[in-house]
């Protein structure tokens, strides 16, 4: 059977202000970060997932974390808990158990499978040893029916259970911020709209050559995360998130005001560039705006953190300076406190998961794969 679902049965908008909020924010109104770094053991291997921030499959249970090596072909394990590789596990790229020629990076899926993805090609879900399992695609004529032209439906995470998959889409002339729930199993696609994003577009820089044969773009990013049986939407550009419940088919609007930064970018800028060096320029003229980080529940203070960063102005041949900040949310998504970061040698924050009310920042030092670690006290 083949359904399109359309349309959410209630958008509920929630903005903080109240007094409420603010006897809540007054529990941080005055608190202090505290950081030290960690390093992760590599036992002399050289491990590639400190070469980046991105593309890590991390367990529910923040215990271990899982790197796509594309080049050596393997799986890299690393221990969350002592901090130390546990293995490297081969896994095929061709035929029918092989993950893909172009795979290059991977999600965790469930509670137990990983999931490879790359341009091109089906998605390859393994169990934790990299055996295939299944493979999807997500250009199935059931899920692309009433897409634009040249419109691609793009993986940004799977469902608590793995059972379903959430796609935006990807199209080079506008950028698009609606949400497709994929239904593998029963074959349908349900639409979340997420009209407050779609000023993402006001920071949209396209370049294509006169050709036609290249081009490039940059955009703020559209992601999710899941959290207690619900499903988190947030941007870069700004600081609202919503909140989408599969139970309820419900959907909330949080919107809340930052103080130390702007809750979000205001600037007017080019969409279309006529060369790649102006494509580089209105780029970094648009970092010089407030960028936000998705949210990271801490399970044990039970409160949310999130972080934001802008770049200052270049000087001359200077290395780009930046300030950072972090802000703690209630569950309901109230700012509670603030506090600048950059002293802490923090520029660009890339927060990977909270454990044990610490929370874990990707660093590479010297080529090895460490954590920057912030306590709130």
């Amino acid at each position: 059977m083949r359904k399109l679902l359309f349309g959410l049965s209630a958008l509920i908008l929630v903005s903080c202000g109240d007094r409420e909020s603010s006897d809540q924010a007054n529990a941080y109104s005055d608190f202090t970060v505290v950081s030290d770094t960690v390093m992760v053991d590599s036992k002399d291997e050289i491990l590639m997932a400190a070469t980046t921030g991105y593309g890590h499959a991390i367990d529910p249970g923040n215990e271990r974390l899982y790197h796509w090596d594309s080049k050596s072909s393997k799986i890299e394990v690393v221990d969350l808990n002592k901090l130390e590789i546990v293995e490297k596990i081969p896994a095929e790229k061709e035929g029918p158990d092989g993950v893909g020629q172009n795979a290059y990076y991977m999600k965790y899926v469930g509670k137990d499978q990983l999931a490879f993805i790359g341009w091109g090609e089906k998605m390859a879900v393994t169990d934790l040893r990299g055996k295939v399992i299944k493979k999807i695609s997500l250009e199935e004529p059931w899920m692309m029916e009433g897409l634009e032209e040249r419109s691609t439906l793009s993986l940004m995470e799977f469902s608590e259970d793995g059972q379903k998959a959430y796609s935006s889409i990807s199209n080079f002339q506008k950028l698009d911020s609606d949400i497709y729930i994929i239904d593998f199993e029963n074959q349908t696609r349900t639409k979340i709209e997420l009209p407050e994003f779609d000023k993402r577009e006001k920071y949209r820089v396209s370049w294509k050559s006169d050709d036609g044969r290249s081009m490039s773009m940059t955009f703020p990013g559209l992601n999710m995360v899941n959290w207690q049986g619900k499903n988190l939407f947030y941007t870069t550009s700004h600081n609202s998130i919503y909140r989408y419940d599969p139970e309820k088919d419900s959907l909330t609007l949080h919107q809340y005001e930052n103080v130390l930064t702007p809750s979000e970018k205001t600037g007017t800028y080019k969409n279309e560039v006529s060369s790649q060096e102006e494509m580089q320029k209105v780029s970094a003229e648009i970092r010089e705006e407030v960028n936000f980080t998705k949210v990271l529940w801490d399970d044990k203070n039970e409160v949310f953190y999130r972080f934001a960063s802008y770049a200052l102005p270049k000087v001359a041949d200077e290395e780009i300076r930046y300030r950072s900040f972090i802000s703690i949310l209630s569950p309901e998504f109230e700012l509670m406190g603030e506090k600048e970061i950059t002293d802490l040698g923090i520029k660009v924050p890339n927060p990977q998961f909270v454990k044990d009310g610490k929370i874990y920042l990707y660093l590479n030092l010297d080529d090895e794969m460490a954590f920057v670690r912030l306590s709130i006290k």
